[in-house]
């Protein structure tokens, strides 16, 4: 089993939200299909009004083609 690393939850909103900006309308509905949830539900997690579980997160940076990355800036853990 791996060692779990500390989540940078920061730096991984940052990649979705900048991933989200280059997709024509955001890709919205799309991201929603693919994480199974409703697009209200999506467009509450990015105002900031519900949190995003780290497995559907994830699963978000994994449908753009992205690979989460657990370790902080600066390398240390």
């Amino acid at each position: 089993m791996s060692k779990l690393r500390p989540v940078n939850w920061e730096e991984l909103e940052k990649r979705l939200r900048a991933r989200m900006n280059a997709t024509p309308h955001g890709g919205k509905k799309e991201l929603a299909e693919a994480l199974g949830i409703t697009q209200t539900h999506l467009s509450q997690v990015l105002s900031g009004k519900r949190d995003l579980s780290r497995e559907l997160a994830e699963k978000a940076l994994r449908h753009y083609g992205l690979e989460p990355d657990y370790t902080p800036k600066g390398g240390e853990l």
